[in-house]
């Protein structure tokens, strides 16, 4: 690793210069406003999409509970979900969107028409041979993936299955298009379409409650929100005057290399969605419920991540792409500011999640269908994906580094490593710590891949490693959390014993483990994550994109 010398965070004048014809800076200053202007406008509709979401989740397990029928489900939705973050925002995304950005860039507008009426043959014809091929052999495809399943749920799987996979093929289209929309700069479609999917999902689970209709009538409306969602990005498609045009023989040479692109990326995104498959078939041959637990708590994880990890990643591809082409040693400042962004926001998300993991599923989720021990467990589980929030969203922002830099192959190979680790980790946990032992496998290799990410971009592309700035910059961010955790420890206990006085023991209960903790806790812990924000410089806590 190479240390430079010790100087403050704000002095800047060791990395590389913003741009070499912008003397003045002004294209960074613009850059950094305009990538966290639109990472709050993605995170704002992830996060109201995250909230309808917590809303279908409390629905969906008044409708399947927590048992051998929620994991039939969930792990037949697994299967057009995995192959979404292939096909939709993972691989695809990874190809697509610098090549199209590349393009605009040298070329204009017109001339990605002929790319995009290319990239919807083929991709989407290989999307529907795939579906194609599951629903056909949808029972094969269960039983491999879930081999402690019984005969019984296999059967109620199978339907369930050849129902949901065109889900994909609706998605993965929307991808495409979202990939032109981002090119321009436009985010809030790609961003604002998962609430809308969440709508027709809640409304689909309060009709199938209402009038007890079986699961496979829930799939249909599912199936519905991804033709909403294709419609959605289309309509926005053609209001930026984009167009399927004719295919020339440029468009096949640039589509070329998007599949070689693709085909470097797919390794990784792939390993990644077999790692989830293997926690699947590990956690089907655990008691009935596990898999729901194991998902119920990876959705609160997927909260901050989504908001900010993946809202983030998303409008940084772009920018990597553009700064790799013009000051590729810019790359290295962004790495070191990245992952001080990423500490600031997901430590303390991660610390008050924690704090409240067990409360999280108890206010929420219980009911008949959902036990006082489930929801230990499910807090349990949400505790061990919560150690790995830093690493789970640092690795897509590096990932976007090698993407940008046409480097697809390293991120296979480390994706290949950290498999083989979850694996490894999930035979050596299962036993002891059962659902939560796959959570902790998880993040132990999500960590060691953030590690060997860094080392191969150092080692391999030379890349400047600001450890001791990093290193100085989480002690005195550390030192903050310490002060700040400690009051806020002070005031919720200050908070609960008023409660204990003055209320009734009826308001007592919804105030203290029912829905109503949230009511005063959420608004606590706002006013302390203000408090982070506003006396980060008492600290010296210099971050660049908040500058």
């Amino acid at each position: 690793m190479i240390n430079p010398q010790k100087q403050n965070d704000t002095n800047q004048q060791s990395f590389p210069p913003a741009h070499p014809e912008c003397p003045s800076g002004a294209y960074r200053r613009v850059s950094q406003k305009t990538i966290l202007k639109k990472t709050i406008q993605v995170a704002g509709s992830t996060l109201l999409s995250r909230f309808f979401g917590i809303l279908r989740e409390v629905l969906m397990v008044r409708y399947l509970g927590v048992s051998g029928l929620s994991d039939v489900f969930l792990t037949a939705f697994k299967i057009p979900n995995s192959l979404r973050k292939i096909f939709a925002e993972g691989a695809l995304s990874a190809a697509f969107v610098p090549t199209v950005v590349s393009t605009m860039h040298q070329e204009n507008k017109n001339a990605v028409s002929g790319l995009m009426s290319l990239a919807f043959l083929v991709f989407e014809g290989i999307v529907l041979a795939v579906c194609a091929m599951i629903m056909i052999y949808a029972g094969h495809v269960v039983r491999f993936i879930a081999p402690g399943f019984s005969e019984q749920q296999i059967m109620l799987a199978i339907p369930i299955l050849r129902i949901l996979m065109p889900f994909i093929f609706f998605i993965s289209s929307s991808a495409l298009l979202g990939g032109a929309l981002h090119a321009v700069g436009h985010f809030f479609i790609p961003a604002i379409a998962p609430v809308i999917i969440n709508i027709v999902f809640i409304i689909g689970l309060g009709i199938c409650l209402a009038f007890n209709l079986p699961v496979t009538y829930f799939c249909w409306f599912i199936l519905f929100s991804g033709c909403v969602h294709l419609a959605l990005h289309l309509i926005m498609y053609f209001k930026y005057h984009f167009f399927f045009g004719k295919i020339t023989r440029n468009d096949g040479a640039i589509f070329a290399r998007v599949m070689g692109k693709f085909l470097l990326c797919l390794p990784s995104i792939s390993l990644m969605e077999l790692a989830l498959f293997i926690d699947t078939s590990f956690a089907s041959l655990l008691p009935a419920g596990s898999i729901s637990l194991l998902f119920y708590a990876n959705r609160f994880m997927g909260i901050p991540l989504g908001v900010f990890g993946v809202a983030f990643s998303t409008i940084l591809l772009p920018h990597f792409s553009r700064t790799h082409a013009r000051n590729p040693k810019r790359l290295h400042f962004y790495l070191l500011e990245s992952a001080k962004f990423i500490l600031w926001v997901t430590i303390p998300v991660a610390l008050a999640m924690a704090f409240f993991s067990e409360k999280i599923f108890s206010t929420i989720f219980l009911s008949k269908n959902f036990t006082s021990a489930q929801a230990y467990e499910a807090g349990t589980i949400l505790l061990a994906f919560l150690a790995g929030l830093f690493f789970f969203s640092l690795n897509k922002i590096v990932l976007n580094i090698f993407y940008a830099m046409h480097a697809a192959w390293i991120p296979a190979i480390i994706s290949l490593i950290a498999t083989a680790i979850n694996i490894i980790l999930n035979m050596l946990f299962i036993e002891r710590l059962h659902a939560t032992g796959l959570a902790l496998a998880t993040t132990i290799s999500a960590a060691i891949q953030t590690v060997l990410f860094i080392f191969l971009l150092h080692q391999k592309y030379n890349f400047r490693i600001y450890l001791s700035r990093f290193i100085m910059f989480a002690l005195r961010y550390m030192m903050q959390l310490m002060i700040y955790s400690l009051v806020f420890g002070i005031c919720y206990n200050g908070i609960i014993k008023i409660l204990n006085e003055y209320l009734s023991s009826a308001w007592l209960v919804f105030f203290t483990v029912k829905i109503g903790l949230w009511l005063w806790v959420g608004p606590l812990v706002l006013f302390f994550f203000i408090l982070l924000y506003y006396t980060r410089n008492l600290f010296n806590i210099n971050l660049h994109f908040l500058k």
